[in-house]
């Protein structure tokens, strides 16, 4: 399984912006998770509903969809978020958020991703601004 898999499981009836699947930093294997960006939230909520707990094509496994962002409710700005890779084992989530802030104002939070068993980091994580620029 790849992006381009992904990517056509969707594309045949929905149009999709961007797939983006997370793979082990040192190992390269894939994490069992991924991003796809659709055109529209529309179009994004289409999709969850109509192929969340679906088999998947060509393997034995279901969609399990869910929203990238967290929160049951959303206001009318949008966020934006970054994906920021080849942290040091110390980052820690204020540390990520504090060091994007100097230089631009609307970061809203960060998050560094761990390992859910040991608590590590895995040596990536994400920003979000409230503005693009």
């Amino acid at each position: 399984m790849d992006e381009n898999y992904v990517f056509g499981c969707f594309s045949e009836h929905f149009e999709v912006q961007n797939v983006k699947l997370i793979r082990d930093k040192n190992s390269g294997q894939l994490q069992g998770y991924g991003f796809v960006e659709f055109t529209s939230r529309a179009t994004a909520e289409r999709v969850l509903q109509t192929y969340n707990g679906q088999m998947m094509p060509n393997v034995e496994l279901t969609f399990r969809l869910n929203w990238a962002s967290a929160g049951e409710k959303r206001n009318d700005t949008p966020d934006y978020t970054i994906f920021v890779g080849d942290l040091a084992a110390d980052v820690t989530d204020y540390l990520l958020q504090e060091t994007f802030r100097v230089h631009y104002p609307s970061v809203k939070g960060a998050k560094v991703v761990t390992d859910k068993l040991t608590m590590r980091t895995k040596g990536y994580g994400f920003v979000k601004f409230g503005d693009p620029t």
